[in-house]
């Protein structure tokens, strides 16, 4: 559709129009724009990505995209990329799925394709969660990089993970969930399996039921987990390694189960054993392959290092706590990690590199909560650095090429964001600098770091100063209060 007047309301007017018809794609320039339906359209499978592929059909869709990224990436022999941008909830999760389906689908032939597109419903079960505004939000970015055969064939992949939401494996606010694979293993696995971890009901968790929330409509978390396993196998890992992923999932929850027993009155603790029943510190050691002491001296005790001489310090009842979320939260992490490692393994490109790949980012979207916190700010300055890429290349770098060829041309006005990401990144008075030099005071607080920006940060335009420890960065998509 060509717009015979560009401006703010009639770019608005006509992507409400063509999402009332259905028409969920539009292009602007280079950029597709997509709207998320919320509901099932007819405008995928075999039929349309061999519309695609043999252009029978060239209306806006993600499958012209990749499309187009696949031709430039044969003829022109330089990598491409498929970059995914919007808010939490805008689909870019699917849409990189999508993407993916036409790569596969177009480059398949040796089976590799089928191992890639397997590994989503394992990221998305350990890296995906029920929030608020979206009940299959990515918690973690993402770069996956599928590399061609000279002749255009799928030779392998690697993925790149980033930023996996950790706070959310010991809290989530109420009406969201953790992590998929939590509610999966407890409601899909086998008896056999639910005896050796011990499974519990996912209300009977500590980490779980703060959230008041179990369950996601339409959706089957019992079948989800016969999915997962599925696809665990086509990705080349073990039984064996499985039931050690599983035994993870459980020693997480049950984390969150370990209580502490004071046992001075300095507050002193150390992690409650029964002596009638099965403790969870008991089931969490035995998960971890590990004693009860042993877990008893990392919860309940803190080790250092002063003038060569080791000290070992008791924990209050709140240092304890918040060391047996610190440690679950460390194990879930790893435990990501060592995922997306065997899953890079299967897909292992070796010799087969040629060069040639096309990448694709599905990362977090701009996030503001009522409640902030590092994950949001960390999130919030990659979308920072994504929109300046955004800018650089449809604004900047086309409007530099038009005055070097001497192009009679109108320049266009855009919202430039470098004063923001100055905020976070000048050196050595930026908002990561000054993060990093305050962590290494042993004295520090929150409130001690926020008046640290207070009085370095006051003069930048994207930054204010709010009561006690909170201030606000005001970004490309609006303020955010930390």
């Amino acid at each position: 559709m060509q717009l015979s007047y560009l401006s703010e309301p009639s770019v608005l007017y006509n992507l409400q129009y063509r999402y009332s018809q259905d028409m969920i794609y539009t292009k602007a320039g280079p950029v597709l724009v997509a709207v998320n339906p919320f509901k099932k359209v007819a405008l995928y499978g075999n039929e349309y990505i061999k519309a695609y592929r043999n252009k029978t059909m060239d209306s806006p869709h993600v499958y012209a995209i990749a499309d187009s990224a696949l031709r430039e990436m044969k003829r022109d022999e330089v990598n491409q990329s498929i970059i995914i941008s919007g808010e939490s909830g805008a689909g870019k999760t699917e849409t990189a799925k999508i993407a993916m389906q036409y790569l596969a689908s177009l480059g398949g032939g040796s089976g590799i394709e089928y191992e890639i597109l397997q590994t989503n419903p394992i990221l998305e079960a350990f890296g995906n969660a029920k929030t608020l505004r979206n009940d299959n939000s990515s918690r973690f970015g993402k770069l996956i990089e599928i590399h061609f055969s000279t002749t255009g064939r799928i030779c392998g992949a690697m993925i790149q993970t980033f930023l996996l939401e950790k706070s959310r494996v010991v809290q989530c606010a109420v009406g969201e969930r953790s992590y998929h694979i939590f509610y999966q293993l407890c409601a899909g696995a086998p008896t056999t399996l639910r005896e050796k971890l011990n499974l519990k009901k996912v209300d009977e968790y500590k980490y779980l039921k703060q959230s008041c929330c179990y369950s996601i409509a339409g959706v089957d978390d019992a079948e989800m987990f016969h999915a997962v396993t599925e696809a665990m196998n086509i990705v080349h890992i073990s039984k064996e390694d499985q039931d050690n992923v599983f035994a993870m999932v459980s020693a997480v929850l049950w984390l969150g189960d370990v209580s502490f027993t004071i046992i001075d009155n300095e507050n002193h603790v150390e992690i409650t054993v029964e002596e009638d029943f099965i403790s969870a510190a008991e089931t969490v050691s035995r998960l971890l392959g590990c004693s009860i002491e042993d877990l008893n001296l990392v919860l309940s005790k803190r080790h250092m290092k002063v003038n060569n001489e080791n000290i070992v310090q008791k924990l209050t009842l709140t240092q304890a706590t918040d060391t047996r979320d610190a440690l679950a939260k460390a194990l879930y992490a790893s435990l990501f990690e060592w995922l997306v490692e065997q899953i890079n393994k299967s897909l292992s490109v070796g010799k087969r590199r040629t060069g040639r790949s096309i990448s694709i980012l599905d990362i977090y979207g701009f996030e503001s909560f009522d409640k902030n916190s590092f994950e949001q700010f960390c999130i919030n300055y990659a979308n920072e650095r994504l929109q300046q890429h955004f800018n650089r290349h449809l604004f900047k770098l086309e409007q530099e090429e038009y005055v070097e060829d001497g192009i009679d041309w109108a320049k266009v006005e855009f919202e430039d964001n470098q004063d923001c990401l100055n905020l976070f990144e000048k050196k050595p008075l930026g908002l990561l600098s000054l993060l990093d030099e305050e962590s290494t005071f042993p004295n520090a607080t929150d409130l001690t770091f926020a008046n640290k920006l207070k009085q370095h940060l006051d003069t930048n335009s994207c930054f204010r100063g709010e009561r006690g420890k909170a201030f606000t960065v005001r970004h490309y998509a609006g303020e955010v209060g930390v």
